[in-house]
């Protein structure tokens, strides 16, 4: 684990999207505490010059860029540069906030040169949990997780050994088509699928979030960070978004975690490792809101979670990987307009149902089961 210098630095990988534009709001109102001291983003070259001229960071690196649009010389280009800026590991946090798959092999070089990890990139965990856990074990590494539900189980815990833990419930905000049956889903559409009632995110997230595979890679990523009590991880549908998780103990007493949805909160907490550190948030208004309700999860609409337990019970596997790049193709799938939204359940089972699950010991593994059911899935759309 890298020493803290007075000033924590920070690598921002995604920074154009939600989460890194978020990233920065939080660096911008810790008064020096935190330092931006690299951005790194896909193929947005406006905004990340944007946001070099208003953050000053030491370096900037644009991973995919345009080769017809010239890049200002200020401005690192490619992967390698910023598996380089990586392994240098002059970081005391990196947050990887990249969507998909592609954000792993950068988790990865990150707590391989010993940096702790602020993982908003689910997907690192669920293709590859296993592979994580042991790189930071043999760098003195953490993995500290952003999202908020699995920010919120890990502030419940607290110092509490993980033995006197019985149960933990994971909050799901039921999408836009919370309390639709699937006669209902097969006429919806994407600027439906995209119109989260709480979140402003991406499509891809938004998609996943009215599809609950969000939710079934959070119960993965759960299990993965965290273990499995007892009683059990359990998903519960909770609309209002304002209770992010619950830490039920064996001794009966339960600690839930409460804030209005504000994806600034948790980000704060894995950049300053735990450490209240004070910024701008919207009050917790109880008595605004009126109420907070909870339902279960409709799993025979919804069987995202049902196709997820394949991975729970196989763990250390190809299973995860599958998981993800079926369910990455089948959304974009849906987004162009290519297949229907409860085709995407379809694919995702039928590339699980298909797979020949192997041990995911290196990237190389994983990386040939990814490409291998993007292919399997783009052979059954055309």
């Amino acid at each position: 684990m890298t020493m803290l210098s007075p000033s924590r630095r920070v690598a921002i990988l995604g920074s154009t999207g939600s989460i890194g534009n978020q990233a920065l709001k939080v660096i911008s109102e810790s008064k020096g505490q935190l330092v931006p001291a690299l951005i790194a983003a896909g193929s947005r070259l406006q905004s990340l010059h944007s946001q070099y001229l208003e953050h000053s960071p030491e370096d900037v690196i644009l991973v995919s860029p345009d080769p017809e649009t010239p890049i200002p010389a200020e401005i690192k280009t490619g992967s390698e540069s910023l598996l380089q800026a990586l392994a240098e590991g002059q970081y005391d946090v990196v947050l990887n906030g990249i969507t998909g798959f592609a954000g792993l092999t950068y988790s990865l070089k990150a707590l391989e040169s010993g940096c702790d990890l602020a993982l908003a990139n689910k997907e690192s965990l669920v293709t590859a949990g296993s592979l994580m856990k042991e790189t930071a074990r043999q760098n003195d590494a953490q993995i500290i997780p952003v999202d908020s539900e699995h920010n919120a189980i890990q502030q419940c815990i607290g110092d509490h050994p993980f033995q006197s833990v019985q149960r933990i419930l994971l909050t799901a905000s039921g999408g836009p088509f919370r309390g639709m049956n699937r006669q209902q889903l097969e006429q919806v559409t994407v600027d439906q699928a995209l119109a989260h009632p709480t979140w402003k995110m991406g499509p891809r997230i938004s998609v996943d979030s009215a599809t609950l595979f969000n939710k079934a890679f959070e119960l993965i990523e759960a299990v993965e960070l965290f273990g499995t009590p007892p009683g059990g991880i359990e998903v519960v549908v909770h609309p209002q978004s304002v209770m992010h998780a619950l830490v039920e103990f064996q001794d009966g007493n339960s600690i839930s975690h409460l804030s209005e949805p504000d994806m600034r909160v948790p980000i704060r907490n894995a950049l300053n490792n735990g450490k209240r550190r004070s910024g701008n948030f919207s009050p917790l208004d109880l008595v605004g809101r009126g109420e907070l309700s909870f339902e279960t999860v409709d799993h025979e609409t919804f069987p995202a979670l049902r196709l997820a337990q394949t991975v729970l019970d196989c763990p250390g596997t190809t299973y995860g990987a599958v998981l993800n790049a079926a369910d990455e193709e089948a959304v974009s799938a849906f987004l162009s307009g290519d297949v229907a939204f409860l085709q995407i359940y379809d694919l995702v089972e039928r590339a699980i149902q298909e797979h020949s699950p192997q041990e995911a010991s290196c990237l190389e593994i994983i990386l040939e089961a990814d490409l291998e059911t993007r292919k399997r899935i783009r052979s059954w759309i055309l």
